[in-house]
């Protein structure tokens, strides 16, 4: 193959790899707005009496899935100049989303709003650890955004760490009992493993930050049930649910 050749078959494959992170980010959305959407649907959420932070708490989560998907169409259309603004408006809006994360599940247990698939202890320690893949899987992707194989693998893996509670009002969670937590875990994890096939299939091997983002989604999933025996995060949780 010629260098004209050469050249043509590379810009192939990076538009292939940018449309494959679209159809992610718009399988990831949906996943988020059909796990939360359903549940009001199935009227397990009475929204008129939902509290307004609450409604907060969605409004800015919703606000940084519909920009993920953004950053990727503008990716896939080479809008360097635009994909860079939003994403420091993006950086913004995770600043928000991590305080506001925890106040709002600190919230939940106090006004007895957890989720009833999840045991107090084990929506404390939920949120504790998603929080911090979802902010160390950020923080990486930013501090890489020069590189952007990297950036856009860490950024899918960010998101995929932070659905947990989307696949919890998917699957049957009562029907699961123990395994609750496994199924959320795999159902995470599944997007993770599409894009270890993309990258076998478009580049012969994974690349390695899927396997980071991985590792950390599998941690942040297998850790939950232990954080949430361990004495300070139960003392934790009884403080909030007594004042």
């Amino acid at each position: 193959m010629d260098r004209r050749g050469r050249i043509a078959a590379g810009s192939h494959g990076v538009a292939r790899d940018h449309g494959f992170h679209v159809g992610m980010a718009v399988a990831i959305a949906a996943t988020v707005i059909g796990g939360f959407g359903s549940f009001a649907l199935r009227g397990q959420v009475d929204i008129a009496r939902v509290p307004y932070w609450v409604h907060v708490h969605g409004a800015v989560f919703m606000a940084w899935t519909l920009i993920f998907v953004a950053q990727a169409v503008l990716a896939q259309r080479g809008s360097r100049a635009l994909h860079r603004r939003l994403g420091w408006i993006a950086a913004g809006l995770a600043v928000v989303m991590v305080p506001l994360a925890l106040g709002t599940a600190a919230m939940s247990v106090r006004m007895g709003r957890v989720p009833p698939f999840f045991p107090d202890t084990i929506f404390v320690a939920l949120n504790l650890l998603e929080v911090s893949a979802f902010g160390g899987l950020l923080i990486a992707a930013i501090r890489l955004r020069r590189r952007t194989d990297w950036h856009k693998r860490l950024m899918l893996c960010a998101m995929v760490a932070m659905i947990g509670p989307a696949f919890g009002r998917i699957l049957p969670m009562p029907l699961l009992g123990p395994w609750g937590g496994l199924a959320v875990m795999s159902g995470q994890l599944l997007f993770v493993l599409v894009a270890m096939v993309h990258d076998l299939r478009s580049r012969g091997r994974v690349h390695a930050a899927c396997w980071i983002g991985a590792a950390v989604i599998a941690i942040e999933g297998l850790a939950v049930p232990i954080l949430a025996a361990a004495p300070p995060v139960i003392a934790l949780t009884e403080a909030l649910a007594r004042s």
